[in-house]
């Protein structure tokens, strides 16, 4: 008799133990708003669900890398948009010099006011971003552009400290894009293009001499040619900033899409769950009542 007691009650305890970690489950599920929150509890769909998961990590880092090099891309535009203004200040003060009518003292001003300009062409040239320069190349740490005072020197007016390095970034599986432009290209002509900084001292040069023929011709044809290299650099950068601008769009729209699959695998269906919880309970007290039942009955049972 104690034996069949003893099952009795046993078996009374399993069953409130059942009843008490369906409970549970419920209640962790409403209290997470996931139906999964353990592997156990559905091994297929947390499978998938961690599989989603790296997935829109990957696409979140891609879209991260994206909007970096977009801002990026942004601040040479504006920078290379100061670069074409100050060219075009210096057209401007070449046209007026190149006329009979401008005095040699007239043009001596304009050629202080042009290195004046030059002067801020390095320092455009030598801006930084984020700690870094910005036309240096791969020699980020150090600024590209060095004024070189001496005109028989063969790197004069400026001496450039960086390389021809091009950075890119991953902004999808197997596709890269630059994020920069170095200064050997839009400002030291690398390639068949002009230097704009010799360029430009010339000019203040062929003011200072009222080189009047100088000016309205080889340097105004060569200064042109400087605005024209700027401007084929930030077309350059507007490509760049269109396509990411659709990369980002793009990526956008995965994240959602992954977002919205992996709601699907993990997240509860709360009114249900809360229907669910309230239904275990009725369980788990009605358990209770039994067992409290079985064991009283067991211990008359023993009694007699």
């Amino acid at each position: 008799m104690r034996v069949t007691n003893s099952t009795m009650i046993n078996k009374a305890i399993r069953n409130v133990d059942g009843a008490f970690r369906r409970y549970i489950e419920c209640q962790e599920k409403v209290a997470s708003g996931r139906s999964i929150n353990h592997l156990s509890d559905d091994p297929h769909g947390a499978a998938r669900a961690v599989r989603l998961r790296s997935v829109l990590r990957g696409v979140e880092q891609y879209k991260r890398n994206a909007e970096n090099a977009d801002t990026s891309v942004r601040t040479y535009d504006d920078n290379l948009n100061k670069v074409g203004s100050i060219l075009n200040r210096v057209r401007e003060l070449v046209v007026r010099g190149a006329t009979d009518s401008a005095t040699p003292t007239e043009r001596e001003a304009m050629a202080v006011e042009v290195r004046e300009l030059f002067d801020e062409l390095v320092h455009a040239g030598n801006a930084s971003h984020l700690g870094t320069y910005m036309y240096s190349g791969y020699r980020t740490g150090q600024s590209p552009f060095e004024v070189i005072a001496d005109p028989s020197d063969v790197d004069w007016p400026v001496s450039y400290a960086g390389d021809s390095g091009v950075n890119r970034v991953e902004v999808g599986p197997g596709l890269t894009l630059e994020t920069n432009i170095t200064g050997e290209q839009v400002f030291m002509g690398f390639g068949g293009g002009v230097n704009i900084f010799r360029t430009v001292r010339q000019i203040e040069q062929h003011l200072m001499q009222s080189d009047v023929l100088t000016l309205s011709g080889s340097d105004l044809s060569g200064l042109d040619k400087a605005i024209d290299q700027v401007l084929k650099f930030r077309a350059e950068l507007g490509g760049r900033g269109s396509r990411l601008e659709l990369v980002i769009n793009r990526l956008e729209s995965d994240s959602i899409s992954v977002t919205e699959l992996l709601s699907k695998t993990e997240d509860v269906d709360l009114a249900e769950a809360i229907m669910r919880l309230a239904e275990q309970g009725v369980v788990y007290q009605a358990a209770l009542a039994a067992a409290a039942g079985s064991v009283q009955a067991g211990l008359l049972q023993y009694l007699k």
